[in-house]
């Protein structure tokens, strides 16, 4: 386990009888929560700790979007163009996709899984499949299919 695997995990829950003041009311503070309890175990589950959230939706858009630009992957998940750039700067480092650029417009480079990034995401599907189910047997089907839609018009 690594260290910041170990920190995290320090830091689950507040103190029992801690006075959370106005927190358990707002929207914000529940969703980060959850968000919290998911990322905890994704770092925990997936790759043992070797791949991130944000590394692993790169990995998944390219691989579904052979070709697609920096710019449209900073718009789908929703961060900044740097941000982006430094999470395919480390995914590349790590053999896992290459940049090519355009042959209609030089000035934009396609991404694309490589065959060893291929062969990885398989990998990594399995970890993500028991990742994900842990969260879903928390749920009903109907239950789950309403989060979903409800927290996605937060954010449509």
């Amino acid at each position: 386990m690594t260290r910041a695997v170990r920190a995290v995990r320090k830091k689950e829950l507040p103190e029992p009888g801690l006075d959370l003041g106005v927190l358990p009311t707002l929207l914000g503070y529940h969703v980060r929560r959850a968000q919290v309890a998911i990322w905890r175990d994704f770092v925990r589950s997936v790759a043992r700790g070797r791949i991130r959230p944000g590394l692993f939706s790169v990995l998944v858009l390219a691989e579904a979007n052979p070709g697609i630009a920096q710019f449209e992957l900073a718009r789908q998940l929703a961060i900044d163009k740097a941000s982006v750039v430094a999470l395919i700067d480390k995914l590349e480092r790590a053999r896992l996709i290459t940049r090519r650029r355009s042959t209609v417009d030089r000035r934009r480079h396609g991404l694309f899984v490589s065959p060893y990034g291929t062969r990885q995401l398989k990998l990594l599907m399995r970890d993500i499949a028991r990742h994900e189910q842990r969260f879903r047997d928390r749920l009903t089907a109907p239950e789950l299919q309403q989060l979903i839609k409800l927290l996605k018009r937060l954010y449509d």
